[in-house]
């Protein structure tokens, strides 16, 4: 509930509370700042291509070159009828061989865009800690402006005073002597009445001499 303006030690505790709930606030956010991560995960290696060289040169199945005689006629009976499991194992060889060759490339892709998403992931971790770091620093310099700001006021208010206080003063000053000249005017007039009444009153008296010497002289 908001204070009266004239509730002083009111206002002063509510301005407490706050201060207390500011700090407190700060404190757990400064606890909550996100660290980079010790354990960050690496990069996989790149793709095994170290035989894949042999593999192209070496997968054709290559007959031997035929013998005369005898042996040569038995081996070229033998190769006749093996010759259609040769193939397929050739064959296998040749798809196996084109495999690798089409997957070491996607498998090299896949590690280059790992690499750049991690190295993303670092950067953007690095720079929401350092933000945290900022808006903490920032936060924490919010009271002390606060109070340089109410110092400012204070002593706007004090020199306010100040020059009211000088002016009250000069115009008190001024008012006494005006009351001062009032009094002196005051004085002035009633010496003035009494000294008109003492010089009617010589008047009467004089009148009351002159009248029977008046009424007692002959005619001429």
């Amino acid at each position: 509930m908001p204070k009266s303006p004239d509730d002083l030690e009111g206002l002063k505790a509510e301005r407490a509370a706050a201060d207390r709930a500011y700090n407190d606030a700060l404190t757990r956010l400064d606890a909550a700042i996100q660290a980079f991560p010790q354990k960050f995960p690496a990069s996989p290696p790149g793709p095994d291509v170290q035989q894949l060289a042999s593999l192209n040169t070496r997968w054709k199945i290559t007959a031997p070159a035929p013998e005369p005689g005898i042996r040569g006629r038995f081996a070229a009976a033998v190769r006749r009828i093996v010759a259609p499991l040769f193939e397929q194992q050739e064959a296998f060889n040749g798809a196996l061989v084109d495999h690798l060759n089409r997957n070491a490339p996607v498998q090299q892709a896949s590690g280059d865009a790992i690499e750049a998403g991690l190295t993303v992931l670092r950067e953007h971790i690095a720079n929401l800690a350092r933000f945290q770091t900022l808006l903490i620093v920032f936060l924490q310099q919010i009271t002390p402006y606060v109070d340089t700001r109410d110092r400012d006021v204070a002593g706007l208010l004090r020199a306010l005073s100040g020059g009211i206080d000088a002016v009250s003063n000069e115009l008190l000053k001024r008012s006494e002597a005006l009351l001062a000249r009032d009094h002196q005017h005051e004085r002035r007039l009633s010496d003035m009445q009494t000294e008109l009444q003492d010089i009617r009153a010589r008047l009467a008296e004089l009148q009351d001499r002159v009248a029977p010497e008046r009424s007692a002289s002959p005619p001429r």
